[in-house]
C-alpha cells in the first residue's frame, strides 16, 4: 500500500508541475494579447480546449465530466493570470534584434515587445511578420539601448562586426550558443568601450519564458553590460549565472553537446538492431522510453545549428575522446564474466551524480 501511496504522490506532483508549466505559457500569452490589445477571454478557442479534452480523456478512458470540469478550472485560472497586472519592464526601451527572423530571433522580438519593448528586426535572410523591418543598421544600431545579435552561429561575426563599427551607445550582446569564435570580437570590443556581453539561453525558441531556467552571460570585461542582462532576463523569472567567457565553450562540450550525440547515438545504435522502433517500444521500460523522447526532441531540432553546436566549439573533439574512453571501459566491464568492474564502474558514475 505505501508503494502504490508513493506512487499517488508522485504522479500528484508530476500534476502540479504540468500546471505550473501551463501557467507559464497562460502567463506568456497575456502579455501578447496586452500588446495586441486583444481581450484576456476567448470564447470560442474555450470550446475548442474543452472539446479536445473530452476527445483526449474518452480516449483514455477517463470520465468525460471529471475531463469537463477540469478543463473549465485550468482555462479559469488561466484567463485569472492573463488578466493579473504585469510590470512592463522594458517600457520605453528600443531593442534591435538583429536576425530577428531566425527561430531564436523570434523567440527576443516576443520576449522583448512582451515586456513593453519597442522593437526593431534587421535580417537580410527574411522578414519576420508584426515587427518593424529596417533596411539599414545604421542609426537603429547606433541609437538603440539593447542590440541582440540573434544571427545564425556562421553569420555571427561578421554581423557582431556590422553593429559594434556603428558605435553602438546602448548594451550589446549575442546568443551564441558557441563562443570560440567571436573571443576576439568581444574582448576587443568591450576593450574599446563598447558596453558588450555575451548570452548563452540554455533553452530553445519553443520555450514561451525563460523562467525557472538557465541563462548564462559570459563577462567580456564590461560589468554595466553584464548586470543590464542580468536584470533584463531575471525579471523575467530566469537563473542567471556568470561564467567567464573562455570557460563558456569547454562547459557546453559537455553539458550541451554531449547530451545530444548521446541521444543521437542511442537512437541511432537503437536503429542498428534489425528491429522497428515500433517493436522496440512493445516490449519497452522506463529507461528506454525517456531516452527515446530525448533522442525524439533532439532529432527534430535544426540540422544545421545542431551540427555547429559541435564543428564550431574547439572542444568537441576532447568530448567525444573522453566519450570514447568510457565506452571502451563499459563495453570491456559489461563482456568481463567478473561483476567487479562493472560495479565498480556504476559506483563511481554514482558517486560522481551525487556530488
Amino acid at each position: 500500500m505505501e508503494v502504490l501511496r508513493g506512487d499517488i504522490d508522485r504522479i500528484d506532483a508530476e500534476i502540479l508541475s504540468l500546471i505550473a508549466k501551463r501557467n507559464e505559457v497562460a502567463a506568456e500569452i497575456g502579455l501578447t494579447k496586452r500588446k495586441d490589445g486583444v481581450k484576456a477571454r476567448d470564447p470560442e478557442r474555450e470550446k475548442v480546449v474543452l472539446h479536445l479534452m473530452e476527445k483526449r480523456a474518452k480516449r483514455l478512458g477517463i470520465d468525460k465530466h471529471l475531463a469537463r470540469q477540469l478543463t473549465k478550472m485550468l482555462i479559469n485560472d488561466s484567463v485569472r493570470i492573463q488578466k493579473s497586472e504585469r510590470r512592463n519592464d522594458l517600457e520605453g526601451q528600443k531593442v534591435l534584434v538583429v536576425g530577428g527572423s531566425g527561430k531564436m530571433g523570434e523567440w527576443m522580438c516576443r520576449f522583448m515587445s512582451n515586456r513593453g519593448a519597442e522593437v526593431r528586426v534587421w535580417d537580410p535572410r527574411g522578414k519576420l511578420p508584426g515587427h518593424v523591418q529596417i533596411k539599414s543598421l545604421l542609426p537603429t544600431a547606433k541609437t538603440a539601448d539593447i542590440i541582440v545579435i540573434a544571427s545564425p552561429l556562421g553569420a555571427t561575426p561578421e554581423e557582431l562586426v556590422a553593429v559594434i563599427n556603428a558605435a553602438p551607445e546602448g548594451v550589446v550582446f549575442d546568443l551564441c550558443s558557441v563562443k570560440s569564435h567571436i573571443f576576439g570580437i568581444l574582448r576587443e570590443a568591450a576593450a574599446e568601450g563598447i558596453k558588450i556581453t555575451s548570452i548563452h539561453p540554455m533553452f530553445g525558441p519553443r520555450t514561451p519564458s525563460p523562467d525557472g531556467l538557465n541563462v548564462l552571460i559570459c563577462d567580456c570585461g564590461c560589468d554595466e553590460a553584464n548586470e543590464v542582462a542580468a536584470i533584463i532576463f531575471s525579471k523575467a523569472g530566469a537563473r542567471t549565472k556568470i561564467v567567464e567567457l573562455e570557460e563558456h565553450d569547454k562547459l557546453m562540450a559537455f553539458s550541451l553537446g554531449l547530451p545530444h550525440v548521446s541521444a543521437l547515438l542511442f537512437a541511432g545504435t537503437a536503429r542498428m538492431s534489425d528491429h522497428k522502433l515500433e517493436e522496440l517500444m512493445d516490449v519497452r521500460g522506463t529507461s528506454f522510453v525517456r531516452l527515446a523522447a530525448l533522442a525524439r526532441e533532439v532529432s527534430g531540432e535544426s540540422k544545421r545549428i545542431y551540427h555547429d553546436i559541435q564543428a564550431l566549439n574547439p572542444h568537441t573533439q576532447y568530448m567525444f575522446e573522453a566519450m570514447e574512453e568510457m565506452l571502451a571501459e563499459l563495453k570491456q566491464a559489461s563482456i568481463d564474466k567478473d561483476p567487479t568492474s562493472f560495479g565498480s564502474l556504476m559506483q563511481s558514475v554514482k558517486e560522481y551524480m551525487e556530488g
